[in-house]
């Protein structure tokens, strides 16, 4: 077992792995049904192995065998640890995973979101961002000139999703409700609805054929990356 240092004040801990995809390990009975329902072999194999991973180093964070985490889901589908171990409740996480691979983001004390994305040029982005961009946003991708519309797309995407994922409260949020940056060379801004600033995005840095964003709660953090 791999043992990580547990985060400190205004840190947040970024894992990013690709997973393999051989035996599956660590997975509960309700993720291999979850999996099973899945009809393209190479995504219900990187689910577990995903999962397999997600345990793995939250028992390092933890001290325990991955074998002795136990994940829970909120009522709009948020996982968080049900373990029965000390400081389980303040330790706060998200993960996303797509193409090959996964992103896990870690704190302590105070909710995270984290949604990462892989580039396709088949992205039939404009029929999307009308259905889940606010009309602000929709105004600012579509008055890009066309070949910056993708990459602004896949910004905006991310940090919504990203927020949504911190908030836990999943489709029970109308993706066009609030706002979000997304002009090239602009800061990750989120504009919420109640005009609140509990929440702040922050870009996360991927390999170029990805892209990927933070939501977190309270001040700006500090983004320490594990190896």
């Amino acid at each position: 077992m791999i043992l990580f240092p547990w985060p400190q004040k205004n840190e947040v801990h970024i894992h990013c792995a690709i997973p393999g995809t051989g035996v599956v390990r660590h997975a509960s009975s309700d993720e291999i049904s979850r999996a099973d329902r899945l009809l393209d072999a190479d995504k219900k194999n990187c689910f577990l192995a995903c999962r397999g991973l997600l345990r793995e180093i939250l028992g390092g964070y933890l001290g325990i065998p991955a074998k002795e985490v136990f994940l829970a889901v909120g009522e709009h589908g948020k996982p968080y640890l049900s373990t029965t171990t000390a400081n389980k409740e303040r330790l706060h996480f998200n993960l996303s995973h797509s193409g090959t691979m996964f992103l896990l983001a870690i704190a302590a004390d105070r909710d995270v979101g984290i949604d990462l994305e892989q580039l396709s040029s088949d992205t039939p982005y404009p029929d999307m961002a009308r259905l889940a961009f606010s009309p602000r946003e929709q105004k600012e991708l579509f008055d890009l000139p066309q070949h910056q519309q993708l990459a602004a797309f896949y910004r905006c995407w991310t940090r919504k999703e990203a927020y949504l994922k911190a908030c836990g409260s999943g489709f029970a949020v109308e993706t066009s409700s609030f706002d979000v940056s997304l002009l090239p060379k602009t800061p990750a801004v989120l504009v919420e609805p109640n005009k609140q600033p509990s929440w702040l995005l922050v870009d996360i840095s991927v390999p170029e054929t990805y892209y990927a964003a933070l939501a977190v709660q309270g001040s700006t953090p500090i983004i320490r990356y594990i190896d």
